[in-house]
């Protein structure tokens, strides 16, 4: 007797949510490397004093990344989803801060150096000690023209008190905070195009890196990469719609590869279970046709005993039992059926029997009725 027979598949819960949790903590850890290198980049380029802020925020949030990775990696996730919302920007606003105002900060050190040798007074050591406690360049450089007349206020006797002086100083620092802020948005929206580019970009790359079985999967990740490119330099989209379609890119990837993950899954478990029938298994092959692919097992035994059992992406497990004499082909399909359960707790359902014959040698055993459209 032969017999073919379709189901649907899923692993349990518990098992399928491992595999989600396991593939989406993988690619979370490699983006925390990546941002945790940039951020070590930046720091040991000198770029913190330009932007402390922003870099205070950046070594906070991959330090809760880190440990959300083991706690918590859907929340992880989502905090490196909005890490890397930020992170270019932060790059490319301190290359640009350092590139306008690194050469200024140096000659005013200079300045204020040889200034000091030649005035000293109660009230020009206090505007000193102002000035030294001025970190952010950028902010250095919106108040040095109050600063300037501050110091002149000092040297022309107009100005005698400590108390004055502090009061004044802070409200000059504090324009210029606000004109540095002004700065920062101003650059920060200048630099987005290409910052964006750069997040289509490093999607791009993993797309080519990862090992997707799903043809069809591959180039409709590629066909969306390349509009979302064309979108961008075409004005099409503005730059947060495409920085939230690359994170939903990064998000069906994680799909696709989980969905490969529960196939290779069952595939180790139908090997294992015809192995325990005393099946000898061949090397399962990965059967591409027209863009789509099965993974195709098939199991022989020495009195010629045949299974092939074929495991597409959709959820669906089409297998055949043949060269059986009599109904001895029914006891090892419900041994099959109930070990996948019971051991390996993959749950079978929507049963379709696609075709049996009490025959003993009938058709090929290395062939399926076709299945949706399939050959194996």
């Amino acid at each position: 007797m032969s017999r073919s027979s379709e189901y649907s598949y899923e692993l349990e819960i518990e098992r399928k949510r491992q595999i989600y949790l396991n593939r989406i903590s993988a690619t979370t850890e490699e983006y925390y490397h990546r941002y945790y290198k940039t951020f070590l980049d930046m720091k040991n380029n000198g770029l913190s004093a330009y932007i402390p802020s922003e870099m205070k925020r950046l070594e906070s949030d991959l330090s809760q990344l880190r440990n959300l990775l083991i706690v918590d990696p859907e929340e992880a996730r989502e905090l490196s989803f909005e890490v890397g919302s930020y992170i270019r920007s932060m790059s490319s606003l301190a290359i640009s801060a350092r590139e306008q105002f690194e050469r200024l900060e140096r000659m005013r050190v200079e300045n204020l150096r040889a200034e000091r040798e030649y005035q000293h007074s109660i009230l020009m050591d206090e505007y000193f000690k102002i000035l030294k406690n001025i970190k952010n360049p950028i902010v250095i450089n919106y108040s040095k023209e109050g600063l300037q007349e501050l110091k002149e206020e000092i040297e022309s006797g107009n100005l005698t008190s400590i108390t004055d002086l502090k009061e004044k100083s802070e409200y000059v620092i504090s324009e210029a905070k606000i004109k540095a802020a002004e700065w920062k948005d101003y650059t920060i929206n200048k630099n987005r195009k290409k910052d964006v580019a750069q997040s289509i970009g490093e999607v791009e790359e993993r797309v080519n890196k990862e090992n997707i079985e799903d043809q069809e999967k591959t180039k409709e990740f590629i066909s969306r990469i390349r509009k979302l490119r064309a979108d961008l330099e075409s004005g099409a989209l503005d730059t947060n719609t495409i920085e939230a379609s690359v994170v939903e890119i990064e998000n069906a990837l994680d799909d696709t590869l989980i969905t490969e993950e529960t196939r290779r899954e069952m595939v180790l478990a139908i090997v294992n279970q015809f192995k325990s029938q005393e099946f000898i298994v061949e090397k399962p092959q990965l059967v591409k046709v027209d863009g789509k692919n099965f993974v195709k097992i098939v199991a022989k035994q020495p009195s010629g005993k045949r299974a092939v059992c074929n495991i597409d992406l959709k959820g669906k497990i089409a297998y055949k039992f043949d060269n059986y004499v009599g109904m001895t082909c029914l006891k090892d399909i419900e041994k099959f059926n109930v070990a996948l359960d019971k051991v390996y707790s993959i749950k079978l359902s929507d049963e379709r029997v696609l075709w049996q014959n009490p025959d003993r040698l009938s058709m090929d055993a290395n062939s399926l009725p076709n299945n949706e459209g399939r050959n194996a």
